[in-house]
């Protein structure tokens, strides 16, 4: 499975790719902005994207609108420091995972398998 680790946290990034890679993932990119991201998607066939960038949740739901007008099929687990109202909005925007931070490695382990699309 196809993993993309989007976000602007350096040493969390490299933290999950060690868990996910452990776990047998494949991590094929970890872009730290929406358009090195899109590309990404545009270019790879992508499996899971982990969203964690520090945008406002209006944008965040377009990028996710965007990552799944590339590929329906593409699973999208937002992650955020907060629980704010407007996840409930992420998630209806077509995320099909949230974890809030901080979270355990087996908790994002667990959500990445139970939203791994079938290909």
């Amino acid at each position: 499975m196809r993993v993309v680790i989007a976000g602007d946290v350096p040493l969390l990034k490299s933290l999950v790719r060690m868990a996910i890679e452990e776990a047998g993932y494949t991590v094929i990119g970890e872009p730290d902005n929406v358009e090195e991201l899109l590309a990404i998607c545009s270019s790879h066939k992508v499996g899971i994207v982990l969203l964690d960038l520090s945008i406002s949740d209006s944008e965040r739901m377009r990028v996710i609108e965007k990552i799944l007008d590339i590929d329906m099929y593409t699973s999208i687990i937002a992650i955020s420091e907060f629980v704010e109202d407007d996840n409930d909005q992420v998630l209806f925007a077509g995320a099909r995972g949230f974890l809030q931070k901080p979270f355990s490695m087996f908790d994002l382990i667990d959500m990445m398998k139970k939203v791994e699309p079938i290909l």
